[in-house]
């Protein structure tokens, strides 16, 4: 079979705990993946013009990108150097809400049961607080007001509240930094030779995702991440430093 291959897929990735061999996290949506390899090069110069004569080769670096269009929470992270925490928390809610006078004083019903204080304004213009509207008393979800306020009129209204149990959390810390993993990706290429698709793989042997991550939620793109691993040296059965293998089928 011939060596040449033409390669238009991206790496489907399987991403694993460098020290455990626990999987992470599975990406079959990526946009790119690629591998940037640098090294540096001494030359030795000399003679009339100071010309090159020879030079040595050395410290080679590799790093490997991955693109993906979807937010994976796991990928969020092993970024964070943290774990997927599952479980309640206290958020807080702003609501525009229409008074009720049916009772005997102004109420307003809350969308969530309230944690704690609530807070009342009467509404201003289309968004902005005006008068504080002293409360009476919060019973579930329904606030009474003290202070009087017309039938059908417009509140602002800042509670917390607690999202449900199933909500997930990842949290940026500090003192945490990402983990070493490893890295298993599957690909195709197609063989010159005979027009046929064959598997082809990149295994990263062991890598730690760069530090430095940008998260952005925008009105008028989907939010990308782009991740950087740096890629480290581990010793294979021969004792020579490996970074990268690219194994292809066929």
């Amino acid at each position: 079979m011939g060596l040449q291959h033409g390669i238009k897929e991206v790496l489907d990735l399987n991403v694993l705990d460098f020290a455990t061999k626990k999987p992470l996290f599975y990406v079959d949506y990526a946009t790119a993946t690629s591998n940037e390899n640098q090294a540096e090069r001494l030359d030795l110069t000399g003679g009339r013009g100071n010309a090159k004569q020879m030079s040595f080769d050395h410290s080679r670096t590799s790093t490997f990108q991955v693109t993906v269009p979807l937010v994976d929470l796991k990928m969020i992270a092993l970024l964070a150097g943290e774990e997927v925490v599952e479980g309640a928390a206290d958020m807080l809610k702003r609501e525009v809400l229409v008074v009720s006078n049916a009772s005997t004083a102004p109420e307003v019903t809350l969308s969530e049961a309230p944690v704690g204080d609530v807070q009342v304004f009467q509404l201003e213009g289309l968004r902005d607080n005006g008068e504080t509207l002293e409360v009476t008393s919060v019973a579930e979800k329904v606030v009474t007001l003290t202070t009087p306020v017309p039938d059908g009129a417009e509140v602002v209204v800042y509670y917390q509240y607690k999202t449900p149990v199933t909500s997930k959390k990842v949290s940026i810390k500090s003192t945490k930094f990402p983990k070493a993993v490893e890295i298993y990706g599957t690909g195709l290429a197609r063989n010159q030779e005979d027009e046929q698709d064959y598997p082809c793989h990149v295994h990263v042997r062991k890598a730690r995702p760069q530090a430095n991550f940008t998260f952005t939620m925008s009105g008028t793109e989907a939010t990308n991440l782009e991740i950087t691993f740096d890629v480290y040296e581990v010793k294979d059965q021969n004792g020579d430093g490996q970074y990268i293998d690219y194994i292809f089928e066929g």
